[in-house]
C-alpha cells in the first residue's frame, strides 16, 4: 500500500558527505560475507577494519542483531538471522549512541542487501530516520569519497532507545499460509530465477517457491553501479510482476535478507512491504507446506 517515509529510504554519497560531521548522524557498516552455495554467513568486520567511511561503526547483524536462539532453518539447524527481541534492538543501538531522535545511514561492501536488512530492522522497530547509502561502499570509493582505517570511538547514548515493533512490517508462516489464496496479497520471491523455479542447488531440504509467488530478484532492483533504479524503472519492474500499490505485499527469500532489499526498492516507490522473516529457511522445512517448481 502507498506509504510516506519520514526519511530515505536511500541517500546518495553527496548527501552523506555534506552531513558527515552531524552530531546526531550515525553510520553503520552492516557487511556480511555470505557463501552463495551454503548460505552460511560470516562477519565482514575485517573488511571494515581495512577501510570504511569516517565516523562509521561496524555492527554485526549476525551476532548483535539476530535472535541467538534462532529458529528452525538451514539443514535442520537455525535460522541465523531471525529478528531479535525489541530489547536486543534497543540495547544494541543505545551502546552505539543511537537515540530515537538520531539519524542512521547504513551501508555494506557488497550488493546492499545487508544494509537493506539493517534498514528494515530499524524501521520494523519503529525507527523512521534510517536510510541506505545508495550504491554502498563501492560507489563511495568510486566517487573518491574519504575513507579511513581508524576505529571510531563508541560512546553510548545517555537516553535509552525505545523499540516499538510495527507488526505490519512482519509476516509469519501462519500469515503467509493465509495469503496463499488471497488475491489482494502478492508474495514476492526475491531470489534469482533459477532458485525461484527450484532448479538451482540449495542447502534447503526442498527447492521451489511458495505457491502463487511472483519473482523480482533483488539484483534487478539496482543497476551495474549498485545504485537503486529510478522510480519509473522500479514501478515498471514491479508492475510487470503484478506488484502494484493496491495490493498487500509480502517479500521473502532464503532467510529474509534479499527480501529486505526488495522491500527497500518497494519503499523507493512508496509501497510498504512486510517481510516474511522466516522465509524458505522456515517454510521448506515443514513438509506440510506446499512448494512449487518449474
Amino acid at each position: 500500500m502507498p506509504q510516506n517515509f519520514a526519511f530515505g529510504p536511500t541517500v546518495d554519497s553527496a548527501w552523506l558527505v555534506e552531513h558527515l560531521n552531524d552530531t546526531d548522524l550515525h553510520i553503520f557498516d552492516a557487511t556480511v560475507i555470505l557463501d552463495p552455495d551454503s548460505w552460511q554467513a560470516n562477519t565482514g568486520k575485517d573488511t571494515f577494519d581495512a577501510s570504511h567511511i569516517p565516523g562509521a561503526h561496524f555492527v554485526d547483524v549476525i551476532t548483535e542483531l539476530s535472535d541467538p536462539a534462532g529458529d528452525v532453518g538451514l539443514d535442520g539447524g537455525v535460522h541465523a538471522y531471525k529478528y531479535p527481541d525489541p530489547h536486543t534492538i534497543a540495547t544494541t543501538l543505545q551502546k552505539y549512541g543511537v537515540t530515537n531522535a538520531s539519524t542512521v545511514v547504513t551501508y555494506d561492501t557488497s550488493a546492499g542487501m545487508w544494509a537493506a536488512r539493517l534498514w528494515w530492522m530499524l524501521r520494523a522497530a519503529g525507527f523512521d530516520r534510517v536510510a541506505v547509502l545508495d550504491g554502498g561502499f563501492a560507489q563511495w570509493v568510486k566517487e573518491d569519497r574519504p575513507v579511513t582505517s581508524e576505529p571510531t570511538p563508541r560512546v553510548a547514548a545517555d537516553t535509552p532507545f525505545t523499540a516499538n515493533l510495527r507488526p505490519e512490517l512482519f509476516a509469519s508462516k501462519e500469515d503467509v499460509v493465509g495469503y496463499l489464496n488471497d488475491h489482494d496479497t502478492v508474495l514476492v520471491n526475491a531470489l534469482w530465477p533459477e532458485q525461484f523455479r527450484g532448479e538451482a542447488k540449495t542447502p534447503l531440504p526442498r527447492a521451489g517457491r511458495i505457491p502463487g509467488s511472483v519473482n523480482v530478484p533483488f539484483t534487478e532492483t539496482f543497476g551495474e553501479t549498485g545504485q537503486v533504479h529510478d522510480t519509473a524503472t522500479l514501478k515498471q519492474l514491479f508492475a510487470d510482476a503484478g506488484v502494484t500499490d493496491d495490493k498487500q505485499v509480502v517479500t521473502y527469500c532464503g532467510g529474509g535478507i534479499a527480501a529486505s532489499s526488495v522491500a527497500l526498492a518497494l519503499a523507493q516507490i512508496g509501497i510498504e512491504a512486510a517481510v516474511y522473516d522466516g522465509s524458505l529457511a522456515e517454510w521448506a522445512l515443514d513438509p506440510d507446506l506446499p512448494l512449487e517448481v518449474g
